[in-house]
């Protein structure tokens, strides 16, 4: 047992102290924080606070533009840009050519002209037969403007909308309450929203994925690399094969572990500083994650990673080289790289047929299963069987692959072809 414990503290103390593993574990903290901050400040940046904007009018109708111009001025957002509409009108062609040449000149100079001290941001021509009109051009500095072709488009639609109501009689506030539109916020059945739920399921989905497949690979790699260096012959003369195999999965699936503490205390606080800036932005929440969701990612994270571990334990038995590895972990790669695929299939109906019997599949348990626990769809009877059928599928493959990882290790050479494998397991 004394040797057991060494080879998991050398293994967990060598990972951990690496540039890389540092590197990474604050870095990726970072990267999430930046996901969830970074969007707001560039929407903060991304434009001017103030649009000027000319309106090249030869319909004259004063009622028109005073209703777009009172649409542009709501500001649906604490910070959103505010609009300062001017008014020209204009009477013949030769006029508004001259001084649509101007504006478009304007649009073209970098600074802004020295009688308005603002720089114009657009231009439109509001024609005589406006109202008639299936669709009016916007001439903007900055076409790709998002945010300003939405805000410009929907106040002149309702404008110009409401301005045809009231020519044929009706009652332009009766028009707006008609045609208000309605938002639709899809809850379940104890009213919380999806929205949240679904974000935070999925990106702890995917860093499941990731580690497992990160570590998993790292104990192909160190038995790879053992074997090429002769070391593993030296390991062997003090210790047993099995010993060598546990030591090494148990250690390395502890740094994961650290890493999560490290991930979980940078999500707190990602929380805390995000959640204004979030709300800010768009009126967005930080998903809250619920303490048992916490627990069953710490679950199915062991028992994924020792699964997995142990089948890539078991290939850098078998194989030699770096080359070999790569082809013979495509397949245990590849089982959980399915899993995360079907995920998509079973958010769609959680509570399926289809989804639970995936869910029990051992090999797609980690991925599917927690999903489905995320979205509260996955009875408790269900979680104790998938975990149960978990824990004797690695059972399963710990004995073969120790198996296979005491002859395979001090192999070199050809890889073993089936036959000789499955002699290796006969061996006592």
């Amino acid at each position: 047992m004394k040797k057991l414990f060494a080879i998991i503290k050398r293994e967990y103390l060598t990972r951990v102290r690496s540039k890389g593993f540092i590197i990474g574990t604050i870095i990726s903290p970072l990267i999430m924080m930046g996901f969830a901050i970074v969007p707001y400040l560039l929407a903060r940046s991304s434009g001017p606070d103030k649009y000027r904007i000319v309106v090249l009018d030869q319909n004259g109708d004063d009622v028109l533009i005073a209703r777009f111009q009172e649409l542009l001025l709501e500001r649906k957002a604490p910070r959103a840009a505010r609009y300062e509409l001017t008014r020209e009108v204009v009477g013949g062609a030769e006029a508004l050519d001259a001084r649509r040449q101007a504006l478009t000149r304007e649009l073209q100079a970098k600074e802004a002209g020295a009688s308005s001290g603002q720089p114009l941001d657009g231009y439109m021509i509001l024609p005589a037969d406006a109202l008639a009109q299936k669709e009016l051009v916007f001439y903007a500095r900055n076409a790709a403007n998002f945010t300003n072709r939405t805000r410009l488009a929907e106040a002149l639609d309702k404008a110009v909308l409401e301005r045809r109501a009231a020519i044929a009689g009706m009652n332009p506030d009766l028009v707006r309450q008609v045609t208000r539109g309605v938002d639709l916020r899809i809850v379940n059945e104890r009213g919380e929203s999806e929205r949240g739920r679904l974000m935070l399921s999925f990106s702890l989905l995917m860093v499941l994925y990731i580690t497992i497949l990160i570590y998993g690979i790292s104990v192909l790699r160190g038995v790879t690399e053992e074997k090429q260096s002769r070391i593993i012959e030296v390991l062997l003369a003090s210790v047993r094969p099995f010993e060598l195999m546990l030591g090494k999965v148990v250690g390395i699936g502890l740094v994961g572990l650290t890493q999560y503490l490290v991930w979980a205390t940078s999500a707190i606080l990602m929380g805390l500083l995000s959640a204004g800036p979030l709300i800010a932005f768009g009126g967005m929440s930080v998903p809250k994650i619920p303490p048992s969701l916490l627990v069953f990612f710490v679950i199915y994270y062991l028992l994924g990673y020792l699964l997995y571990a142990t089948l890539y334990a078991m290939v850098g038995a078998i194989v030699s080289n770096e080359d070999d590895a790569q082809q013979m972990q495509t397949p245990v790669t590849m089982t959980f790289v399915v899993a995360i695929i079907l995920a998509t299939f079973v958010m769609q109906n959680p509570s399926g047929r289809a989804a639970t019997i995936l869910s029990l599949f051992p090999f797609f348990t980690p991925a599917l299963m927690f999903l489905r626990i995320a979205f509260n769809a996955a009875p408790a009877w269900q979680i104790a069987l998938s975990i149960a059928l978990m824990i004797g599928t690695i059972l399963g493959c710990v004995w073969v692959a120790a198996k296979i990882y005491r002859v395979g290790v001090l192999m070199h050479g050809k890889r073993p072809s089936l036959p000789e494998l499955m002699r290796w397991l006969k061996y006592s």
